[in-house]
């Protein structure tokens, strides 16, 4: 991975600099949207742009073009959409108007001819990203705008991707559209309430670096799911652990128990899930440093922090407040027997954290209606 990183690097400031300049020269088809991730395929925040194009029939008017990582990962809008892998996405990129990023960009500067949007696969972050991190991946400034879902993040893009004010705009995440709308409701089981447990990556080979040594789920061996799931039967709940996509699972095994159910993120998505239609059916959230909880602060639920690796995470990866307890509204999870204890308390159905909970959410979220995706549209110069 260390290689990679300088590979990548090198090719910034070689191949891709020159094609910073060619792109200038380029002229841009107004009719062509490209959306690109560079891995995983169209997912999060560019999956519900996708879904928008396609709900309205901008395909009618406009070419909208998929750039993944591999075409295993093509849907089967095919009639619809087109798909190229990385290096067709390079060139579809030079002739391109309207360009989306979410995870990863194609590191070439964007022409003034073009509005180059960078959505990322959580733009209300809670952990450092970027340049903010003691990760040196080289310039990261590859857009024209970057949405934020408030003002309060215009300082931390600006630190993470050394960029200016007028490169961040306010718009909220298109990913959580879905909770406002005609979310798809799944069968889940009966149970006196469903929890949604949503670890980040402690260890990850993808991105090649660990920011702590805990367990695959945080106070957990695989020896201790058993006694995991008697607790959750005691109160008949279930406990759906949805796992990062980053996470290394090379101690992972796929063990399924009557009331837990834990999902690397290809398993979750096989199984037909999306998180952010998931989310308006739970009753609880566990959550830690993962954007997901601010996410899931728009459905005003309790939550929980499972954090035992606090102050070792706060040392190696860090977070974008300085004072990031006033932005974490639970309680605070350090030891199995306290998460039973929350159990127990949410059995009697405490909510001691509202006031909290709501003074975040209107802090991190401006706009709380689910027309996030219409509004980047908008920002991107799109219309019918």
């Amino acid at each position: 991975m260390y290689k990679n990183v300088v590979i990548k690097k090198a090719l910034k400031e070689s191949v891709f600099k020159i094609a910073s300049l060619v792109n200038c020269v380029i002229p841009k088809d107004d009719r062509i949207i490209l959306l690109y991730s560079s891995n995983k395929g169209i997912w999060s925040n560019l999956k519900s742009i996708k879904d928008y194009l396609l709900e309205n029939r901008y395909d009618e008017k406009y070419r909208i073009i998929c750039g993944i990582e591999s075409y295993e990962y093509a849907e089967k809008d095919t009639n619809r959409v087109t798909y190229y892998t990385k290096l067709k996405s390079f060139l579809i990129f030079l002739r391109s108007r309207h360009v989306f990023y979410t995870s990863g960009q194609i590191p070439i500067k964007p022409s003034p001819m073009q509005i180059v949007i960078h959505l990322d696969h959580g733009s209300a972050n809670f952990k450092k990203c970027g340049a903010m991190t003691n990760i040196n991946n080289g310039d990261e400034f590859f857009f024209t705008y970057y949405l934020a879902p408030s003002k309060v993040y215009i300082p931390i893009v600006m630190k993470e991707y050394l960029c200016k004010e007028n490169n961040v705009k306010i718009c909220g995440e298109a990913c959580t559209d879905v909770m406002f709308g005609n979310y798809e409701k799944y069968d889940l089981g009966n149970y006196s309430a469903i929890i949604l447990w949503t670890p980040t990556f402690r260890q990850s080979d993808y991105y090649g670096y660990d920011d702590s040594e805990e367990e695959l789920l945080p106070m957990f061996d695989e020896k201790k799911y058993e006694e995991l799931n008697d607790k959750l039967k005691l109160y008949k709940f279930k406990l759906i652990v949805k796992l990062h996509p980053g996470q290394d699972l090379s101690k992972y095994n796929k063990l399924m128990y009557s009331n837990l159910e834990i999902y690397s993120d290809v398993e979750f998505r096989n199984r037909g899930y999306d998180l952010y239609s998931m989310m308006p059916q739970m009753d609880y959230m566990l959550a830690d440093y993962s954007s997901t909880f601010l996410q899931f602060l728009l459905l005003d639920k309790p939550m929980a922090f499972v954090v035992p690796d606090l102050e070792e995470y706060s040392e190696k990866r860090g977070f974008v407040f300085e004072s990031y307890r006033d932005y974490m509204p639970g309680e605070f999870i350090t030891t199995r027997e306290e998460l039973y204890d929350v159990f127990e308390a949410w059995s009697h159905g405490a909510d001691n954290h509202k006031e909290e909970r709501r003074r975040v959410k209107n802090l991190i979220h401006r706009y709380q209606d689910g027309n996030n995706a219409k509004r980047a549209l908008e920002i991107s110069k799109i219309s019918l």
